[in-house]
C-alpha cells in the first residue's frame, strides 16, 4: 500500500511547512548574520524572501482555482528574481495538501493543488506518487497506475535521486550476489558433503573406533560455528573443504565468490564516502543550486560548506556567483577578488568582476577586466562581447564593433542568443562550474579525517582482500596436499527416484546442475529465484531516498510475487515436458 505521510490535518501541515521553509526565510529576513543564515543577506534578499513567505500563506488560504493560479505565477517570479526556478518545499506541501483535500471528498482542489507542486518542481517523481494517491481515493484506478508509472521513470531525471538510486541498486546487486553464493555453497555441500563427511570418516578412522571418528569428523565439519559470526566462517570453510572434490565451472564460480566478498568491504565503504558527501548540508546545497531549487535550508548548508572548507578558492567562486545571482554586488566583488589573488588568469571571475564594474558604472575598470578575460580565455566569446558593450557605453563605437566581431567569430550563434535576449553583459557560472572539484575536495577532506582517526579500521577493512586470496592459496594448498591420498567419488543424488523427486528438482533451484558439476548453471539457477524474492529490498538495503512523499514498495512485492510464480511455473512445465 501506499505509505502515508500525511495524517494530520491541513493546520498541522501547514505548522510543519512553516518550521521545514518559512522560518528559515524568516530567520534570513530578520538578520544577515552569515552565523545564522549561512550565507550575508542585504536588505533587498531578506524582503524578497519575507515576499515570498507571504504569499505562500496567500495560497494557502486561497479557495479558487484562479485566485490560487495567480498565487503560484507571483510565488514563481518572487524565487526567479532569486536566481531560482524551484521552489521544492512548497511542491512537498502541495501534494501533502492535495492528498488530505482528496480524503476529504473535495478532488477539484486537489486536483489544483498537484498542479501548483507540478510548477512549484516540475517532474518530481513524488508528485506522481501524490498524484496516483488522489487517483485512488477518487477511484480512478487507471489514472492511479498511470501516474504510478510515469513517477518511477522520473528518478533519473534528478541527479540527486538516481545517483541515491543507483548506489542502492549497486549495494543490492552486491548482496544479492553473496546470498546466491552462500546458496551456492550451501547446495555444492548438499550435493557433495556426503562424500567430504565420509572421507573423513575414513582418514580418522585409522586411528580412532568408528564411532569415535565419526564424532571427530562432525566436530572437524562444524567447528565453526563456535567463532563469531560462526555461520559465515562455516560457509567459508567449508568451501575450501569442497574444493577437491568440485568441477572446474564449481571452482570457477568459487574463486569469484571468493574474491567478491574480499572486495566488498572497500565497495561499501566507497558507497558509504560518495552516499555520505551527496546527503550532507554542503552536498545537498551545491545540488540545489545545480538545479535552482530554493528549499529552506540552502543559505545555511552553504554556511556548512564554507566552514567545511574556509581555504578554498572554488567553494569562494561558488559563494561569490550565489551572491552574483542574489544581486548582492558587494559581496560578490570581494570574493571575486580573493578568487584572482590566488588564481590571476580565472576567466569566469574576470569576466563577473567586470560585470560589477558594468552595472556599477565604472566602465573603464569593466575594460580592464574583460581584456584580461579575453587574454586569459582567447576562445570565450563571452568576454569580447561583453568588452563590445563596455566600450559602447564608453562611446567608443570603433572598439566596439571590432570587439563584436571577435566574439561573433568565436560562436556567432551564442552571441546572436544574447543580442536577441538584450543582454547588456554576460555572467559566468564559474563557481557553479567548479562543484565537481568542491565534491572531490569534500570527499577528500572527509576521508582524510577519517585515515587519521582510524587507522586500524582501514587496515581491518584491507585485511578483507588478503582473505579472499588467503583462501584461494589455503584451497589450493589443501587440494595438492590431499590428491596423493585420492578423493572418495561417489554419486549421490539428492532427489532420489520417487514421489518426491519432481516437486524436489523443481522447488530447489540449483541441485540438478550441482549433481553433474555445472557450476555456473547452478549459480545462475539459485541468482533468478533469489533476486526475485530480495526484489521488495531493493532501495530498502541502502540509503534511503529523501522522498518528500514515499511511493512505497507494493509495486516491487507483486512483482516478486508474479515473478517467483512465472519462474517455478515454468519450471513445472519444464519438467512435465522431460517426463512425456
Amino acid at each position: 500500500m501506499f505509505k502515508r505521510v500525511d495524517r494530520r490535518s491541513w493546520r498541522a501541515v501547514l505548522a510543519v511547512l512553516a518550521l521545514a521553509f518559512l522560518l528559515p526565510l524568516a530567520a534570513a529576513g530578520e538578520a544577515s548574520s552569515p552565523q545564522l543564515t549561512g550565507v550575508e543577506m542585504t536588505a533587498p534578499v531578506r524582503q524578497t524572501l519575507k515576499q515570498l513567505e507571504e504569499q505562500w500563506l496567500d495560497w494557502i488560504v486561497q479557495t479558487n482555482r484562479e485566485q490560487a493560479d495567480r498565487s503560484v505565477n507571483e510565488l514563481l517570479e518572487i524565487a526567479r528574481q532569486l536566481g531560482m526556478r524551484r521552489l521544492p518545499d512548497l511542491a512537498a506541501g502541495a501534494t501533502v495538501r492535495a492528498v488530505q483535500s482528496a480524503r476529504q471528498k473535495n478532488f477539484e482542489r486537489a486536483q489544483w493543488e498537484i498542479d501548483a507542486a507540478e510548477r512549484f518542481d516540475p517532474g518530481r517523481p513524488e508528485t506522481a506518487f501524490a498524484e496516483a494517491e488522489v487517483d485512488r481515493l477518487q477511484g480512478n484506478y487507471l489514472g492511479y497506475a498511470a501516474a504510478r508509472l510515469k513517477g518511477y521513470p522520473r528518478i533519473f531525471l534528478h541527479a540527486l535521486e538516481r545517483d541515491l538510486w543507483l548506489q542502492d541498486l549497486l549495494l543490492w546487486v552486491l548482496i544479492l550476489l553473496l546470498v546466491t553464493g552462500g546458496l551456492f555453497l550451501a547446495v555444492q555441500m548438499l550435493t557433495k558433503g556426503t562424500s567430504l563427511f565420509q572421507d573423513l570418516v575414513d582418514l580418522f578412522g585409522r586411528r580412532l573406533p568408528r564411532r569415535a571418528a565419526y564424532g571427530l569428523a562432525g566436530v572437524a565439519l562444524l567447528w565453526p560455528l563456535a567463532l563469531p559470526q560462526g555461520p559465515l566462517w562455516l560457509i567459508l570453510y567449508a568451501s575450501v573443504l569442497l574444493w577437491g572434490y568440485a568441477s572446474t565451472s564449481e571452482r570457477a564460480v568459487m574463486i569469484a565468490l571468493w574474491l567478491l566478498l574480499g572486495a566488498a568491504p572497500q565497495l561499501v565503504e566507497l558507497q558509504r564516502r560518495q552516499v555520505a558527501v551527496a546527503l550532507s548540508p554542503p552536498g545537498l546545497a551545491m545540488q540545489g543550486l545545480q538545479d535552482h531549487r530554493l528549499y529552506g535550508s540552502l543559505f545555511a548548508d552553504l554556511g556548512v560548506l564554507r566552514g567545511v572548507l574556509p581555504q578554498s578558492i572554488a567553494v569562494k567562486q561558488l559563494l561569490a556567483d550565489v551572491h552574483r545571482t542574489l544581486n548582492q554586488w558587494e559581496l560578490a566583488r570581494a570574493l571575486y577578488k580573493q578568487v584572482l589573488e590566488t588564481e590571476p588568469n580565472n576567466a569566469a571571475a574576470l569576466i563577473d568582476l567586470g560585470d560589477y564594474f558594468f552595472l556599477k558604472g565604472d566602465f573603464s575598470g569593466a575594460i580592464q577586466s574583460y581584456q584580461q578575460a579575453a587574454t586569459a580565455d582567447p576562445r570565450n566569446p563571452a568576454a569580447p562581447y561583453n568588452l563590445s558593450q563596455a566600450y559602447s557605453e564608453s562611446y567608443n563605437f570603433d572598439e566596439q564593433r571590432s570587439a563584436l566581431k571577435r566574439a561573433q567569430d568565436l560562436d556567432l550563434a551564442r552571441v546572436n542568443t544574447w543580442m536577441a535576449n538584450q543582454l547588456r553583459v554576460v555572467a559566468l557560472p564559474g563557481g557553479l562550474n567548479r562543484i565537481p572539484e568542491i565534491r572531490r575536495e569534500l570527499a577528500k577532506s572527509w576521508s582524510g579525517r577519517e585515515v587519521r582517526s582510524g587507522p586500524l579500521e582501514v587496515l581491518g577493512r584491507g585485511l578483507s582482500v588478503f582473505l579472499s586470496l588467503g583462501l584461494v592459496l589455503i584451497a589450493f594448498t589443501l587440494h595438492l596436499a590431499r590428491r596423493p591420498f585420492g578423493y572418495t567419488e561417489r554419486a549421490v543424488e539428492v532427489f532420489p527416484e520417487g514421489a518426491f523427486d519432481r516437486w524436489g528438482r523443481i522447488l530447489l533451484p540449483g541441485v540438478a546442475s550441482a549433481e553433474v558439476g555445472e557450476g555456473v548453471r547452478s549459480f545462475l539457477a539459485l541468482l533468478v529465484p533469489t533476486a526475485l524474492l530480495m526484489l521488495p529490498l531493493l532501495g530498502r538495503l541502502g540509503t534511503p531516498i529523501p522522498w518528500r512523499y514515499d511511493p512505497g514498495s507494493s509495486w516491487s512485492w507483486i512483482l516478486a510475487i508474479l515473478g517467483i510464480a512465472i519462474y517455478f511455473g515454468v519450471r513445472l512445465r519444464r519438467e512435465l515436458r522431460a517426463e512425456v
